[in-house]
């Protein structure tokens, strides 16, 4: 699916955007993708204290194979608050969503900011464009996010933020 082109104001997403991306939901997969998406709306604003409210938080688990150092929900959220100064604007919205029964649902999602607000890597900034798409598996308890499972593309990542270079793609077997 490449990303088709977009504006910052894509990442607020209207009341219809969230019913087509919701359609076909059962009433509690519903209520799960739109608490995602408005802990999406108090991240982009950088309301630290507010997000607390979306999590189990001291129950919540994270997992992402990229990331094994964020494994509870105290330590996760420092990944957001670190992207929000490294990568102003750095906002997130949904995609795409399904659901599994009554406390989990899978979302397709999308982290857009600019390398502009300190360093990444070891990187100054450059003012490339962050793009990244990824996958969350979500598990909730008592309404609230208790567990998340993470995969993005860090290497279109890794590459755009000049962190590492990655040889152009060739047919590998020949």
């Amino acid at each position: 699916m490449g990303l088709a082109p977009f504006t910052e104001a894509d990442f607020v997403l209207s009341a219809e955007t969230r019913a087509e991306i919701t359609a076909g939901l059962t009433d509690s997969q519903t209520y799960m993708v739109n608490h995602w998406m408005d802990l999406h709306e108090v991240i982009n604003r950088g309301d630290w204290d507010g997000m607390d409210a979306f999590f189990n938080t001291e129950t919540m688990t994270y997992d992402n194979p990229n990331r094994p150092d964020l494994g509870t929900y105290h330590v996760w959220k420092t990944s957001p608050q670190g992207l929000y100064t490294t990568f102003p604007p750095s906002i997130y919205r949904t995609l795409k969503a399904w659901g599994r029964g009554d406390d989990e649902i899978c979302v397709l999602c999308h982290h857009h900011g600019k390398h502009t607000g300190g360093p990444y890597m070891g990187v100054q900034p450059t003012g490339n464009e962050l793009n990244v798409l990824w996958f969350s598996w979500l598990r909730f308890r008592d309404g609230k996010i208790d567990h998340i499972y993470s995969i993005s593309d860090v290497l279109t990542m890794l590459k755009d933020l000049e962190v590492i270079k990655v040889p152009q793609p060739v047919d590998p077997y020949k």
